[in-house]
């Protein structure tokens, strides 16, 4: 199969130069360690440490990018479009998942029938619950498990991970800084969606942007990860 790729190649690109950039892109991109169930060649994040498959025209990027001067030469090297566009492909496929296995429990559940009611008899309501008294869930709640400093700091990482820029990365430690310096949790920030308090703070309008919206993707995408017990808060503490 590799000699055939490699015919392939020199067929394409008629170059020596070319086909030496093809092989070492598919060289470096090949799984780390033990090959996982996506196939030969994938991204690992090294944020998460989670694993992205790679298609062809994920490895025709790659390889474009390395023919303008890009550098690759670790999974770390992945250029910032492709992450994005790994990270959307990933989302949206977790999306199609979740509503695929929502349609079949809906489907597995037979209809309900409900015979036998007395016209006679009207509506009660238990005198200890009234309508107040039903719970509430907040939908702007997020559950973020550990410590909530830590948490701020950690997605504060990931941010920085998501630039190349040092003076991008400044902004968002400056963010970062902005939200210790009032005691607030990502719950907190998440919740108040105020990327204008983050912009009085002198972080740039793009990045305090970006530090208030992506609370809820970071969560959903890094929480697995991050489930260590013996990071866990208290049970009873609430955001």
């Amino acid at each position: 199969m590799l000699v055939a790729r490699d015919t392939q190649i020199s067929a394409e690109e008629g170059s020596s130069e070319q086909v030496s950039i093809w092989k070492h892109v598919y060289s470096v991109m090949r799984c780390p360690g033990a090959p996982c169930e996506l196939g030969p060649h994938c991204w690992r994040d090294p944020f998460g440490k989670k694993h992205y498959k790679l298609g062809t025209h994920h490895l025709r990027s790659l390889i474009k990018y390395v023919e303008q001067g890009g550098e690759l030469d670790t999974h770390d090297d992945v250029p910032h479009d492709l992450r994005e566009s790994l990270y959307r492909e990933e989302q949206q496929r977790l999306d199609r998942k979740s509503i695929s296995n929502q349609s079949a429990v809906t489907t597995s559940c037979p209809p309900i029938n409900i015979t036998n009611v007395l016209p006679s008899q009207s509506p009660t309501r238990s005198p200890s619950l009234s309508t107040q008294d039903a719970p509430v869930r907040d939908s702007g709640y997020l559950n973020i498990p550990g410590l909530r400093d830590v948490a701020v700091e950690e997605y504060s990482d990931w941010q920085q991970s998501q630039v190349r820029n040092e003076a991008l990365k400044a902004e968002f430690r400056k963010a970062r800084d902005a939200a210790f310096s009032e005691g607030l949790d990502l719950g907190q920030i998440f919740k108040d969606q105020d990327s204008a308090f983050f912009i009085k703070q002198g972080v740039k309008r793009g990045i305090a942007r970006r530090f208030v919206t992506d609370i809820d993707y970071w969560v959903k995408q890094y929480q697995p990860v991050r489930r260590n017990p013996a990071r866990l808060s208290h049970p009873d503490s609430s955001t």
